[in-house]
């Protein structure tokens, strides 16, 4: 009878020792989903607010070079006597190269957008995720089964981590070949 009672005192000690760790754990885990979404939605603002601001300025920075381009080959001509189509053809090429580059720039741009939404997807995923994982471990009846969950959630995060840094990478790719094929396509400067 003492050795049953034991026996039960053990099993008790072993469940509530699983079931607090548990409760940690899922506080824990709401804790650092809470702060892993609010960081993503900042990160992702702030990254939003960078490449609104940069294309903005660059932009400015293209219209800029253009006038001054356009006003450096009027003084030039001026200046060397170069008149009608040289002059014409070599304000036209300057103005092309800052297109292109800012068609390039503006793709890259679009392409950083994307891939920071990528990353807020992965965090918001993550975080349901971690919820549901944690939802499972309350339902664990033994230690044991709680440490098979806790390597099934670690294995899930690094499973997750892998594709989105591999589907980053292929973005990261496609974006620079973007980038480099409309950069090739502007027309050079007749030789």
């Amino acid at each position: 009878m003492a050795a049953r009672q034991t026996e039960q005192s053990g099993t008790e000690v072993e469940r509530d020792t699983v079931r607090r760790a548990t409760d940690q754990a899922a506080r824990s885990a709401r804790v650092m989903s809470d702060e892993a979404q609010r960081t993503a939605r900042t990160g992702a603002d702030a990254a939003q607010r960078n490449s609104e601001r940069f294309l903005n300025s660059w932009r400015s920075g293209a219209d800029a070079a253009n006038q001054i381009a356009g006003r450096s080959m009027a003084k030039w001509t001026e200046m060397f006597g170069v008149t009608g189509d040289s002059a014409r053809q070599a304000v036209q090429q300057s103005s092309s190269n800052v297109q292109a580059m800012f068609d390039t720039t503006t793709l890259i741009a679009d392409g950083l957008q994307d891939l920071s939404g990528e990353w807020v997807n992965f965090v918001q995923t993550r975080a349901e995720r971690n919820l549901e994982h944690f939802d499972k471990l309350m339902r664990c009846r033994s230690f044991q089964e709680w440490m098979a969950s806790q390597t099934e959630i670690a294995r899930d995060h690094f499973e997750a981590g892998l594709q989105t840094m591999r589907k980053a990478s292929e973005r990261s790719t496609q974006v620079a070949d973007e980038a480099a094929r409309k950069m090739s396509e502007a027309p050079l400067a007749p030789q």
